[in-house]
């Protein structure tokens, strides 16, 4: 038998690939610090990519709405999956939406997205509810409708809510 005195260990230190990409030093031992101009560079590449926030939120609202179309009429064993990906959309929405602050899309897609955890798609007043959400989506998207105030977001904000209290 060894004795503890003869066993050797040997400690490999690897390199850390996700200190490197947040422009911390390999040989640094602070917690929680980011390069300030990593954090600069990284905003530059979202606000670049702003330009395209009408054409994103489209192409999600558009795959969102068709989804929904081809859910009222799937079988039982696709209803699953279909309200997945609807979650999903509008999860996309609501991401896209607060990153460049859309406060008022966030908002539906957040309302949205949490409506589709308890969704019954045979049920007609859920599907009223769906219906109005991604409605009122459209009219913001059209309107490029940015925060919450104003006449034509109080009156949206209005309908969804009209919609979950009258057929919650």
């Amino acid at each position: 038998m060894m004795s503890d005195s003869n066993k050797k260990v040997e400690v490999y230190n690897r390199v850390n690939k996700l200190k490197l990409k947040a422009g911390i030093p390999l040989d640094s031992d602070e917690i929680g610090h980011i390069d300030p101009a990593a954090i600069k560079k990284a905003q530059t590449v979202i606000d670049t990519k702003e330009e395209n926030y009408a054409q994103e939120i489209e192409k999600v609202l558009v795959q969102l709405d068709s989804t929904w179309k081809d859910l009222k009429k799937a079988d039982k064993k696709q209803v699953r999956k279909m309200v997945n990906q609807m979650y999903n959309y509008a999860n996309n929405i609501m991401d896209l939406a607060n990153t460049y602050k859309y406060k008022l899309m966030g908002d539906f897609g957040q309302s949205l997205r949490d409506f589709c955890e308890k969704i019954d798609v045979e049920n007609q007043a859920h599907q009223t509810i769906v219906q109005a959400h991604i409605d009122v989506m459209w009219v913001a998207y059209e309107n490029n409708i940015r925060d919450e105030g104003g006449k034509m977001a109080e009156e949206l904000k209005s309908l969804v809510a009209k919609a979950i209290e009258q057929y919650s």
